[in-house]
């Protein structure tokens, strides 16, 4: 078995016109009936109305909706979460790789200009075979290839930002106190107390942040440091 990452500058299609607005975006879900598509994606970019535009004006799509927008990482750059509706004139690369068997591993993404799969592949038989495929729609660039294929566990995106979402305020401040003054180091360089009275609270108050803390992180990462060891 082999992963390969692959992609595809789909010619004369909106993903290829991002380009010139440095887009990188993902699929974070796609459905087609017969010829009608629904997706769902973020992206990043330079320009976000021009990309807007630039995605709204193709023939394909009916309507785009802004579910939500924001500044990207503290850059110029800006960030947002697109619903797409659209009538496909032509097979897509997606659609193409799952009727001839491919299926994807993760999600699509566009970088620059390109449409990128990760693929789970039998041997460079099939590797070439895709190629051929993709090449259909365009000039084809093979980013990587692993020989060897180890499943991954890791949570998903969604997943890590809900559980940092719902660390409250105090327990993140004591927690990033204790870690830069060496609390969890063996042995300790700073004392529970002595981080209480940084924070002004009491020792019992700063024990149960701490203890609700770790508690909250270990019960989330232990499921997939197990899944991990069994994989």
């Amino acid at each position: 078995m082999l992963t390969a990452k692959v992609c595809v500058e789909f010619q004369d299609d909106w993903t290829e016109k991002l380009r010139q607005h440095n887009v990188f975006g993902e699929f974070l879900a796609s459905t087609f009936q017969n010829r009608h598509y629904i997706g769902l994606m973020t992206l990043k970019t330079d320009d976000f109305d021009a990309t807007l535009e630039i995605i709204k004006s193709h023939d394909d799509i009916e309507s785009v909706d802004v579910l939500e927008r924001f500044a990207a990482d503290g850059s110029s750059r800006t960030a947002g979460t697109l619903f797409l509706r659209g009538t496909l004139s032509q097979f897509s690369p997606l659609q193409t790789l799952m009727y001839e068997g491919y299926l994807p591993i993760g999600s699509t993404k566009l970088e620059n200009g390109c449409e990128c799969f990760d693929l789970l592949l039998e041997n460079q038989e099939d590797l070439s075979d895709v190629t051929d495929i993709l090449g259909e729609f365009g000039p084809v660039h093979l980013e990587r290839v692993s020989q060897d294929f180890k499943r991954e566990i890791t949570p998903s995106t969604t997943e890590w930002h809900e559980l940092l979402a719902s660390i409250p305020d105090r327990q993140r401040e004591l927690l990033t106190l204790a870690l830069e003054h060496g609390y969890f180091e063996i042995p300790r360089q700073v004392t529970l107390e002595e981080l209480a009275d940084h924070m002004d609270i009491t020792k019992t108050t700063a024990s149960n942040h701490l203890r609700k803390a770790e508690q909250q992180l270990m019960s989330f990462l232990i499921e997939y440091v197990n899944l991990a060891a069994d994989s």
